[in-house]
């Protein structure tokens, strides 16, 4: 009896626990996905609420719970860019299935941002104050370039000179800031600041922004700030790609192409882009193009990312850009007192930039890591001036650009974080107008920044960044941030830094001699090999600029509901470098110019943004920007910089049709205008250009198997005026992205 007993036991056991497993043995799975894009979400937080269990989305946006009792269960995801999900309902009958739809924040607060410190921090907690314009933002508007992108940020200008689209941060202008892709400097300085229209953002995750000399890691130009083109990491396990293509006013069109494949160890992304437009003249009677001129241009970009253990990575990356510009010059010469001759010129402008690199990363935990890189660009300018097909004028430089960087973050106890590191960088330029005793710019710089945390509502960041060059000595440049978080909600940041800026070769050794235009420009360290006579006139040598600039700023937010935040900036300049008129000796009846330190200047202001959520589908920005400019010298404004400036951005999604539209616009007041032509100089007395306002729409319908179309419309109010440069006027492109995976 004892033993059937116990065999009696032994089986209700075993069915009993065959019946557990049985119970156990559910499964649900799911995929999370971008509400807005159909894309697939990687490291999303799925909580299952009963269990509290809890699965990250891999790098295909699936997730899964197993061994789970047949029943009904409440999920919940959450991703720190994206607002929580609504909790579904899901059942479980032997294996269960969901897709969850995430929408995106309407502002980034938990990015993970660099450029301001080198180390890793969330947007809301950096102390280095840094803005950032992510992928969503230039889809929503359709931006295809980065000065396109960057147009709708609070403080920064966007001006079309004769570099191109620059950029001037807080009054500083283009050729004061520095540009970096994926920290590496962009070169190609032609006649002033880096040209953004240069680069594509086909392969660009996002741009940081920081202003002024908040972060002291950066040395020479970048005076008035740093801009950072953020490209795409190459990820593992994963197969996807992009196509785009619009086409618009003034025959322009804009094909693309973005190819992303990782195994388990090695990530590929691959990218091509094609810019071609006709340009436009909307002055017809006059013989020289007033406006956009002929445009080709190749993008080309490739990065490989290998990772050799869970401590160290391999990345190497190149870019390619061609590109091709053509328009018409003319002039007015008096021939007699009685009749003018007018000449008409055909300018053919060619330039070609090629970089590549190569980055050893090394990670030991979450204490330190370290970053060695090589990098080195080329950047080829070839332009030529034609008169009935025979060739008159010509300019050609070669710019080349090296750098060995080592870098490294070290966590020193729980509120210590000390950044460190050494830059050597080599720069020459080759140039037919270069005179033969210019020297190659050498330069070594070594920096250390502690980040300290007394208390959880304090941090403090202070650096110092000593710099030498080969022909202007060293120099040392600190910085302290502070910022000051009582609560999640409110903080306030402040910064004070020095900067400087070391003339260029080109404004040391560079001879623009267009005696055929009646001017010629000479580098300040050139003049004595100059073979014209300047009037027994004496200069000074060159020196470096310098800089003091400061802020602080009040921020209050309430989750991603709004965000409001008013900010003071003070920058003061001492020794700006320019060509100055000296004298008009024959030949040049246009004048001689001389790269010299001419300017002492201030540019201060108040910067106010506010982001609004108005509802779950309707996003509002508005930023406005007041700015103050003084010549020190001469007490006058400085010139094209507008003393008000007010920004907006509305951007709406209806989810049940998957159709989209964002509204967006500026207004400058009028500003101080001098324009500045081939010439070399100021053509004109000042005068004032008048105010601007530009209006903006896109339109987009996005469809479940990954393809999108869109109609935008551009300068709504048509408003342009040929002497300011205020084009182009209406303009209109239609066009469709397909995104697609194998997963």
């Amino acid at each position: 009896m004892y033993k059937m007993s116990k065999l009696v036991a032994v089986a209700m056991a075993l069915l009993l626990f065959a019946a557990g497993g049985a119970a156990l043995a559910g499964e649900l799975k799911g995929r999370v996905i971008d509400s807005e894009t159909r894309n697939v979400i990687r490291d999303v937080n799925v909580r299952i609420v009963e269990t509290s269990q809890v699965a990250a989305s891999d790098n295909h946006g699936v997730f899964s719970f197993k061994k789970l009792a047949d029943g009904w269960y409440h999920v919940v995801a959450t991703h720190i860019n994206y607002d929580i999900s609504d909790t579904i309902l899901v059942e479980v009958a032997g294996q269960g299935n969901v897709d969850i739809r995430l929408k995106p924040s309407p502002w980034v607060l938990n990015d993970v941002v660099v450029t301001g410190t080198r180390t890793p921090h969330l947007l809301k907690d950096v102390p280095v104050q840094t803005e950032v314009v992510t992928q969503r933002d230039f889809e929503r508007t359709g931006a295809t370039t980065v000065d396109e992108a960057l147009a709708s940020s609070i403080g920064i200008t966007i001006n079309e000179d004769l570099s191109g689209q620059g950029a001037t941060i807080r009054g500083i202008e283009g050729d004061r800031v520095l540009i970096l892709v994926d920290g590496e400097r962009a070169v190609g300085r032609v006649r002033g600041s880096i040209d953004l229209s240069q680069y594509a953002l086909n392969n660009v995750e996002k741009i940081e922004i920081v202003k002024g000399t908040g972060s002291t890691l950066y040395g020479s130009d970048a005076m008035g700030g740093v801009i950072n083109i953020i490209t795409r990491k190459p990820s593992t396990d994963v197969r996807k790609g992009q196509l785009y293509f619009d086409y618009g006013s003034h025959t322009s069109f804009n094909p693309s192409a973005d190819l992303e494949y990782g195994n388990d160890r090695t990530g590929i992304t691959l990218g091509g882009k094609l810019f071609s437009t006709d340009g436009f003249d909307l002055d017809p009677s006059t013989p020289h193009t007033n406006g956009q001129e002929q445009i080709d241009r190749w993008n080309l970009s490739g990065k490989v990312r290998h990772r050799f253990s869970p401590r160290w990575s391999l990345t190497g990356s190149s870019r390619l850009m061609r590109e091709n510009r053509e328009w018409i010059e003319s002039e007015v010469v008096a021939k007699n007192a009685l009749e003018d001759t007018t000449y008409s010129y055909d300018d053919e402008e060619v330039n070609k930039r090629y970089e590549a690199s190569a980055t050893v990363d090394y990670l030991s935990g979450d204490r330190y890591s370290m970053k060695l890189r090589l990098f080195g660009t080329y950047y080829d300018h070839d332009w030529n001036k034609y008169s009935d097909e025979f060739w008159i004028d010509t300019s050609n430089t070669e710019d080349v650009f090296l750098e060995a960087a080592y870098s490294s973050n070290y966590v020193i106890g729980q509120n210590h974080v000390a950044t460190y590191g050494l830059d050597y960088n080599y720069q020459d330029l080759k140039s037919d107008e270069v005179v033969d005793e210019a020297k190659a710019d050498n330069s070594a710089a070594g920096y250390l920044q502690y980040e300290y945390s007394p208390h959880r509502a304090w941090n403090f960041v202070s650096g110092v960044r000593y710099e030498n060059h080969s022909a202007f000595g060293g120099h040392v440049n600190p910085s302290l941030n502070v910022m000051f978080q009582p609560n999640q909600s409110i903080k306030f940041r402040g910064f004070v830094g020095r900067g400087f800026r070391a003339p260029s070769i080109k404004q040391q050794y560079f001879i623009f001699d267009h005696t055929a235009a009646g001017y010629i420009v000479i580098g300040g360290s050139a003049v004595d090999a100059a073979t014209i006579d300047l009037g027994g006139l004496t200069f000074d040598e060159l020196k470096q600029e310098n800089s003091i600039n400061s802020s602080i700023s009040a921020e209050i937010s309430y989750g991603t509901i709004g965000l409001h935040r008013l900010t003071y900036f003070y920058n003061h300049l001492e020794d700006l470098i320019d060509f100055t008129l000296v004298g008009f000796p024959d030949p040049y009846w246009r004048g001689v110019y001389v790269y010299q330190n001419i300017e002492s200047a201030i540019t201060q202001g108040i910067e106010w943004e506010s982001r609004i959520r108005l509802s779950s589908s309707l996003d509002l920005s508005f930023s406005y920007n007041y700015l103050y400019t003084r010549n020190l010298e001469t007490q006058e404004k400085l010139i094209n910089r507008p003393d008000h400036t007010i920004k907006f951005y509305f951007t709406g999604l209806i989810d049940r049709w998957n159709v989209g539209a964002s509204f967006w616009g500026d207004y400058q007041s009028r500003k101080l205008w001098v324009p500045r032509s081939n010439t070399g100089g100021n053509e004109g007395g000042a005068q004032f250009a008048p105010h601007r306002t530009r209006l903006n729409l896109s339109i987009f319908k996005r469809f479940e198997n990954g393809l999108e179309t869109f109609l935008r419309m551009e300068n709504l109010l048509d408003e342009t005026d040929v002497e300011y440069g205020y084009w182009p006027g209406f303009q209109l492109f239609a066009g469709l992205k397909f995104s697609f995976s194998n997963k």
